[in-house]
């Protein structure tokens, strides 16, 4: 009886730890707002999305090619990434693609050039800057490996 107690709570908690935890980054762009996690357009959104909504570097650095990721580092804090590498600092921020020419199949490119629209604030003004994020494949992944403004 007393077996069959613990294994009714143990499977309570087990129900319950699966059921609160925190889903995978949902991305509402694309086609009819799906975005498969497998485009370059993703990564780089993702990309973005870490170095301004997470507490460290870590998410973001999962996207960057070992190049980007020991620059990355170097500046030690999500605040330092903005400020030099990206050149932007906001306190809130949405960030989305930007719809242009045909892109083609990604599936089978190595390489890949995202421009990305981000708009937010900072000290209360409204920011809206375009980013053309550079990528290339590696085993599988897409890696950023450099970040410019579209329009100088």
């Amino acid at each position: 009886m007393k077996v069959c107690i613990r294994v009714i709570l143990l499977c309570c908690l087990a129900l319950t730890v699966v059921a609160c935890s925190k889903p995978a980054k949902e991305i509402k762009a694309g086609r009819y707002g799906m975005m498969s996690d497998e485009t370059p357009q993703y990564a780089a959104l993702v990309f973005i999305m870490a170095i301004y909504e997470e507490e460290s570097l870590d998410e973001a650095l999962k996207y960057a090619s070992p190049k980007l990721s020991r620059l990355m580092k170097s500046y030690h804090t999500n605040s330092g990434v903005q400020r030099h590498l990206l050149n932007l600092r906001l306190d809130e921020m949405v960030v989305e693609p930007v719809s242009g020419g045909f892109q083609g199949i990604t599936e089978f490119k190595k390489e890949a050039s995202v421009d990305v629209k981000i708009s937010g604030t900072y000290n209360n003004k409204r920011i809206i800057d375009l980013k053309t994020i550079s990528m290339v494949k590696i085993s599988g992944d897409w890696k950023i490996t450099g970040i410019k403004n579209t329009i100088p």
